[in-house]
């Protein structure tokens, strides 16, 4: 893997960074220009704002290795700056919300991964006036423009595509994953067809299961999308022939002098991150200063303690589906089956329940309806 050619290849080297607080983007279609947001919760609100799109020249670069690292720590890396921690959408965003768990190491299960990241530019939010619907709204319903527009709006977005290439090696239960990690020094789990396994090595990792999976934040060209087409390969640890193959074949188009950076084209981009600015700073003191915060801060714990469960079944979806990827034994697949059907209506609910509160019907209904999501969780 040749960083510094993929660099120049990339990018000319210039990079644009605003002031303001960084938030990942988790794609909800509400991080736009020209959206609400409410900085005290970390979420997107309608768009409130008019304006003319301008974009801001220079691209950037970064090819890089994440060993051993957990998903707030993705999170955290590859936004730039995070405000308080609170930069993944609450109870939204459930495709890239998953995403941040398929690359990073989990309860049961050691990662690697490989990061690319082109970032071509910014777009700038400019000439702003307030929405003609809103301005209506000013002198009737103050208290409704500030729940539907916050105290800021997003004035910049960053398009590009971020590609993980993640390696796993899933362990049955908690116990034998801590044993590998303290007998194992092995972080980097990305190996070579000459890898030798010494007796320790094999003896930590005798029923673990080896995989290789392809997630993107845009960046999914024809070829990449052919190549990653069958999804994650899954290997048993004494045959990771199939495995290492796979990943051969991804960094060679990736990475060594391969067609990735010439397939790559604007339609393949996504919006990777998004800055805020508040209205009372960009002088739009109609919004600043509208109404009463009414959205209650406590949908921060609720949205966390979701998470918190659907973490859990997202992982034990990923660890089962795993083993019974390479189950030989007929009445092992069907057990292991039936658990991921009883984990996959558990996601589920959990993933309805966050869809319900994301409209902010109010924290006491919000509460109910996760608390009965959640009792359905073992």
């Amino acid at each position: 893997m040749h960083l510094i050619t993929i660099l120049i290849v990339l990018c000319g080297l210039l990079s644009f960074y605003a002031n303001g607080h960084t938030y990942y983007s988790l794609n909800t279609e509400q991080e736009q220009l020209g959206h609400g947001f409410e900085q005290k919760l970390g979420i997107p609100l309608e768009p409130c704002l008019d304006g003319q799109w301008q974009f801001q020249g220079g691209s950037m670069g970064d090819l890089a290795y994440r060993g051993d690292f957990d998903s707030d720590t993705m999170i955290n890396t590859i936004t730039g700056s995070v405000k308080a921690g609170i930069n993944l959408v609450i109870f939204g965003g459930s495709a890239k919300f998953s995403m941040r768990r398929k690359v990073t190491k989990n309860r049961n299960s050691a990662a690697s991964a490989v990061e690319l990241t082109y970032e071509k530019g910014s777009y700038n939010f400019e000439n702003r006036t307030t929405k003609m619907a809103i301005r209506g709204l000013l002198n009737t319903d103050p208290n409704q423009v500030r729940s539907r527009c916050g105290d800021s709006f997003i004035h910049n977005i960053k398009l590009g595509s971020r590609i993980y290439v993640t390696a796993k090696l899933h362990f049955k239960d908690r116990a034998k994953y801590e044993w590998f990690q303290t007998k194992i020094k092995v972080k980097f789990l990305f190996f070579s067809k000459t890898f030798t396994k010494t007796k320790v090595f094999q003896e930590a990792t005798k029923d673990a299961v080896y995989t290789i999976q392809v997630n993107t934040d845009g960046g999914m060209t024809p070829e990449l999308a052919g190549l990653s087409k069958n999804g994650t390969m899954h290997c048993k640890t004494d045959n990771l022939t199939p495995c290492i193959t796979y990943a051969d074949n991804l960094f060679s188009y990736l990475f060594d002098g391969g067609d990735y950076v010439d397939d790559l084209k604007d339609e393949h981009l996504n919006i990777l991150k998004y800055e805020v600015e508040s209205y009372e700073d960009s002088g739009h003191y109609d919004l600043a200063y509208a109404g009463q915060a009414a959205i209650s801060e406590r949908y921060i714990a609720l949205s966390a303690r979701l998470r918190s469960y659907q973490d859990l079944v997202y992982d034990e979806i990923e660890r089962l589906s795993a083993f019974k990827a390479v189950s030989e034994e007929p009445l092992e697949i069907e057990q292991l089956a039936a658990r991921i059907t009883a984990r996959n209506t558990q996601r589920i609910g959990l993933e309805q329940a966050g869809e319900y509160c994301a409209i902010l019907p109010g924290t006491t209904l919000c509460e109910s309806r996760i608390e009965s999501a959640i009792a359905n969780v073992d």
